[in-house]
């Protein structure tokens, strides 16, 4: 096995290396997560969404999480209640198979989503399915990239200011402005929310400073920063991270990209209510180097090598810990006509659990200009956390006599496995957009929770095994201008293959149609969405069963000037009463403000 690793590392380092001239193929950089490489979607081999600033402004989505809230097969939420955080499931799995990037690279914290506000973004990107041979640990459901915004040409000035349910205030400001090679853009943003109970308050600032500068031969380079703070009733969090990424486009040679990446997040909660915060420091960086070439005019080549070093110290930990990871990744988009294949793998070298391969293939075949066929299948992993390892924690609460117990971690744990695939059929048609797929997710050596000692002592093990699987629907439709329609069905079963019970909250039916209708004359925008979720299993042995429901969400945008805007959201229109996890949901929510641009 290590002669084969060996050999492995071996092959992509001479492929990165740039010995051999090749001419850089020019697309349109629209969808980029994907394959790591620009393709216009309708040459995307892999099932991806785009959501750019016009369907958030349309949905007068503030943040990231709210603009991905009615994709297909895609499921959105969060909650500032104890325990809770931004929750991104793609096609049916638990949000831990998640992988979310910022501009590539990846970001930590309880609220990801929630806290990028909606005027740094350029575009959300999601892949769908096993992402690992790209991404490593973690893209197993698969990848959320938010791309922020490039500093504008001209001095510029973007802001958000928004009152809605349960004191909800968010408060943004973005300036950007760039100067012959020389680009940045600084953005801050502030939230206060008091919440429907008292533990459910959070208070929360984030900043982003971005500095861009190159072009032509000699490569574009950016660094990027960022700060992010939230306080929450038993949980006080913060971090820093430090980005830099550049390309090397010399004549004659292929384009070769470095990224390197740096995470410091601290982490004080009071688990089970304790009076006294546990305290956790982890300190996470990143090294990657990628060439994209083509070696004929049929095969365009990528491949790169990455580097993890990962430690963490304080807390419930015994002692500081360290892992480190070498990873190495080739991809073969091969062009033949109207039919385009995809042939890649990855192999990761861990300090702890060794070697770990994920091949992928996928073909996209076009037999018309209307007419697209995907299909693709692939391996993903998932890494052990650093506590489900190494934690010894004192819960306060519940246990034996309520007296409280320990949570103590597993040293002997594997990665989590799966496989998945994916068939879409899409058809473009002036007007008319539309798209049909089947998915499927095996997973195996799920890490799953257990009673080490019943009542005293709660640890982990690799024990579970389930799949997803299921169908998704979409069609779009803009017959004018001013007029948009869109319907939006995702059928999904889940099972776990221990028990033979369905995934808690994952209802076989989601279904979403909207109307959006757009007078650019008087500056009015006004979009209204029927919302429908089927019902869905409470508990893990399926004994509660929670009715459907059907929710009516109002979004209005009205121009006041060129320079700004007045929005209003009003969600559960009629006041439906449904429950979701952690929560109650019960009344109408709204959220009003006003945006601005100069």
């Amino acid at each position: 096995m290590s002669r084969v690793v060996s050999m492995w590392f071996i092959i992509t380092l001479f492929l990165v290396h740039p010995l051999a001239p090749a001419d850089e193929v020019k697309m349109e950089e629209i969808i980029i997560t994907a394959t790591k490489t620009s393709h216009p979607p309708e040459d995307t081999p892999i099932p991806a969404a785009v959501v750019d600033g016009k369907e958030m402004k349309r949905r007068n989505a503030l943040n990231a999480g709210e603009a991905l809230g009615y994709l297909t097969g895609i499921r959105f939420d969060t909650n500032f209640a104890p325990m809770t955080r931004d929750a991104l499931r793609i096609q049916g799995l638990p949000s831990k198979y998640t992988l979310i990037l910022l501009d590539g690279g990846r970001i930590t914290g309880r609220y990801p989503l929630t806290l990028i506000p909606a005027d740094v973004i350029e575009r959300i990107e999601v892949v769908k399915g096993p992402s690992s041979v790209l991404y490593g640990s973690d893209a197993v459901g698969g990848v959320c990239n938010i791309i922020t915004r490039s500093p504008s040409r001209r001095p510029s000035l973007n802001g958000i200011f928004s009152y809605g349910s349960y004191g909800s205030k968010i408060f943004s400001l973005t300036h950007s402005y760039s100067f012959g090679r020389v680009g940045y853009l600084i953005s801050t943003a502030v939230h206060r929310l008091k919440g429907e109970e008292e533990i459910n308050w959070c208070n929360a600032e984030n900043l982003l400073v971005k500095l861009k500068w190159g072009k032509g031969e000699q490569g574009i380079w950016t660094l990027r920063g960022g700060f992010q703070g939230v306080k929450l009733a038993l949980k006080k969090e913060r971090k820093f991270d430090l980005g830099l990424e550049g390309d090397l486009d010399l004549p004659g040679l292929p384009k070769l990209t470095l990224k390197y990446h740096s995470i410091f997040y601290r982490d004080e909660v009071r688990v089970g209510g304790a009076p006294k915060p546990t305290l956790t420091d982890e300190l996470e960086s990143r090294f990657e180097m990628q060439m994209t070439r083509n070696l004929t005019k049929r095969h365009l080549l990528t491949s790169g090598m990455e580097m993890l070093h990962d430690e963490i110290e304080g807390g419930d930990l015994p002692a500081k810990k360290r892992h480190f990871m070498i990873s190495s990744y080739l991809q073969d988009e091969i062009s033949l006509g109207a039919l385009s294949l995809l042939l890649a793998g990855r192999l990761d070298y861990h300090s702890v659990w060794g070697s770990h391969f994920n091949p992928k293939v996928a073909f996209l075949y076009k037999p018309a200009d209307w007419l697209l066929l995907r299909a693709s299948i692939g391996k993903a992993f998932k890494s052990p956390t650093f506590k489900q390892l190494y934690r010894k924690t004192r819960h306060g609460r519940g246990g034996r006599g309520g007296r409280g117990f320990w949570i103590k971690g597993n040293p002997d744990l594997l990665p989590e496995s799966s496989n998945g695939c994916n068939v879409e059929v899409e058809v473009r048609g002036g007007s008319l957009y539309g798209k049909v797929s089947l998915f499927r997710n095996d997973l195996r050596n799920m890490i799953q929770g257990f009673w080490l000692k019943r009542g005293e002592i709660y640890s982990y093990r690799n024990i579970g095994k389930a799949l997803t699987q299921g169908a998704e629907m979409e069609i779009e439709w803009k017959p004018l201008r001013y007029l948009f329609g869109a319907v939006r069905y995702t059928y999904l079963r889940t099972k776990d293959k221990e028990t033979g019970k369905e995934f808690i909250y994952s209802p076989h039916h989601r279904a979403n149609v909207e109307i959006s209708c757009s007078i650019k004359r008087l500056g009015l925008s006004a979009t209204l969405v029927e919302e429908y979720v089927g019902a869905r299993f409470e508990d893990k042995e399926n004994r509660k069963k929670l009715p459907s429901y059907l929710l009516t969400h109002l979004m209005v945008n009205q121009s006041i000037s060129k320079k700004g805007s007045l929005f209003l959201t009003i969600n559960n229109l009629f006041g439906t009463r449904y429950e979701e996890i952690f929560s109650s949901e019960e009344g109408i929510k709204f959220k009003t403000g006003l945006t601005f641009k100069f």
